[in-house]
């Protein structure tokens, strides 16, 4: 039996529709009226599973193509969004699996791309870190240098002695510092640093 416990507009046209026992999905005012969505209604089985097994599916994975559109994301980065959109987890699964299968997501690709589009100006540790915060795991980042070839630290240093028009024959020891703590707050280890600045 799947009575709705209570249905409750989210914006002007959809709902968030819960079912007792906790299962939730969406569906847009249209939906809801032809289900005859209320609350205290008990849906039929044949409803519920009309619902869960075929609208709600192709629903969940044309929000997906849409997020993917809009630009590359992780799949932690389209989980997200499909939950912000109010997909319960097993659809948003069924979607991940979806666009996976046409390789629509793949962490690797995103992370050797994100790699290479900032590897003069980003250390290989804060590359790291800005790759994990976006979801990505160590192993793909892992797999993503492998591709892609560890970035030069020396010329990536020589990339910001550059573009901060820093000179160290005419730095006084208070610019060499700062500019010594500019590069280790990047990432960049000490020795590199001394190797290319002296």
């Amino acid at each position: 039996m799947y009575r709705i416990s209570r249905f409750e507009s989210v914006s002007a046209t959809r709902y968030l529709v819960h079912l007792e026992g906790g299962e939730f999905f969406p569906l847009n005012k249209t939906e809801a009226e032809r289900y005859g969505i209320r609350k205290g209604v008990i849906l039929t089985e044949e409803a519920y599973h009309e619902i869960m097994d075929e609208l709600l599916p192709k629903k969940v994975c044309k929000r997906a193509m849409y997020y993917l559109l809009k630009m590359d994301r992780t799949e932690s980065q389209l989980r997200k969004k499909l939950r912000d959109s109010l997909y319960p987890d097993s659809l948003i699964d069924y979607a991940i699996d979806y666009v996976k299968s046409f390789h629509y997501i793949d962490d690797v690709r995103y992370a050797a791309a994100y790699i290479e589009y900032r590897r003069d100006s980003r250390s290989r540790r804060q590359l790291v870190s800005e790759l994990k915060g976006k979801g990505v795991s160590s192993e793909d980042i892992e797999k993503a240098f492998e591709q892609t070839g560890l970035p030069d630290e020396e010329d990536q240093i020589r990339y910001w002695q550059e573009k901060r028009h820093y000179r160290p024959e005419e730095a006084d020891w208070k610019e060499r510092e700062k500019f010594y703590q500019f590069l280790m707050r990047k990432g960049f280890s000490l020795s590199a640093i001394r190797k290319v600045l002296g």
